[in-house]
């Protein structure tokens, strides 16, 4: 029932329209023959997919699971399309990549300029985006893969790849002047007697070492400053007496100059780091180089 690339691309474009009227007019269609088209594909389906509410259409509970599996079924097709012209014509296509912080700022720019190099006709979309955001779209088609940490390690769908290249560790960080990281070793009183960041709008991070910090002393450490960007982070660490909670590998960066891991009587926090890609990338030449790339600039960086 979901053979019909043509009824599934239409079905896409309205639902990401929310109106039949913009959906037809952005893929140069008639409203009535793209009506006919989504009831076609619901009788087939058997069920709805769109309700019409006085503000357009929305999705039914089927319609949004409908519409995860029909980007998924584009974007495979579009991949395999893009090998079949790789090797005709050379590798070309767009590769659509998200990464966390660490990925972005010290392994991804080498290993994509790199790529470029030897693949200069491939095209490439690079978001910034922490595991959560990235696992759902993945799933559904909107991304090929995800670079980052897996701090939770759950079952992926067949179609998916988990690949740890290297161990992270969540460590206290602060300023190479703060008086914290003078002493041997802080304890979780120290740590509660500075104001810290948050890095993530989920405060993550920050949860990780508040549980410890409440366990021992009864008390939560509360985020002074809340900010999405790794690069203000760092950058607020340098300027302040501030502490936050990040991946060590993030001192690796030069945004991590004169920064330094505090020594805590937290246990380590670690956690594996790599991509998650879709498996038919494994056959995609240019996604191969760009994992050797990554590599590469992984053992360079000493991770």
């Amino acid at each position: 029932m979901l053979d019909n690339l043509t009824a599934l691309k239409r079905f896409v474009a309205v639902a990401e329209a929310g109106s039949l009227r913009r959906a037809a007019e952005q893929i140069g269609l008639t409203q009535p023959a793209l009506t006919r088209s989504i009831r076609l594909l619901e009788e087939q389906i058997g069920a709805a997919l769109f309700e019409r509410r006085a503000r357009g259409i929305h999705l039914t509970a089927l319609g949004v699971r409908v519409l995860s599996h029909a980007r998924h079924l584009l974007r495979e097709t579009q991949l395999a399309e893009t090998e079949i012209r790789a090797l005709r014509e050379g590798e070309r296509g767009t590769l659509r990549l998200a990464a966390a912080p660490v990925w972005m700022q010290s392994i991804l720019p080498h290993a994509l300029a790199r790529l470029h190099e030897s693949h200069p006709q491939l095209s490439l979309t690079l978001e910034s985006l922490d595991y959560s955001s990235a696992a759902p779209r993945l799933q559904n088609g909107e991304l090929d893969a995800f670079f980052g940490g897996f701090q939770r390690v759950e079952s992926l769908p067949s179609f998916l790849v988990r690949s740890a290249l290297f161990e992270a560790e969540l460590t206290v960080i602060a300023r190479a002047g703060h008086p914290l990281a003078q002493r041997p070793r802080a304890t979780a009183r120290d740590l509660l007697a500075w104001p810290w960041l948050s890095y993530q709008s989920d405060l993550a991070y920050l949860d990780t070492a508040g549980d410890v910090i409440e366990a021992t002393t009864g008390q939560r450490i509360r985020a002074t400053i809340q900010c999405e960007s790794m690069i203000t982070v760092l950058e607020l660490l340098r300027e302040g007496d501030f502490l936050a909670l990040l991946p060590s590998s993030s001192l690796r960066s030069d945004h991590g100059r004169h920064l330094t891991a505090v020594a805590t009587e937290l246990k380590p926090i670690a956690f594996w780091s790599g991509p998650i890609y879709r498996r038919s990338l494994q056959s995609n030449g240019a996604f191969r180089t760009l994992l050797t790339l990554a590599e590469r600039r992984i053992c360079a960086l000493g991770l």
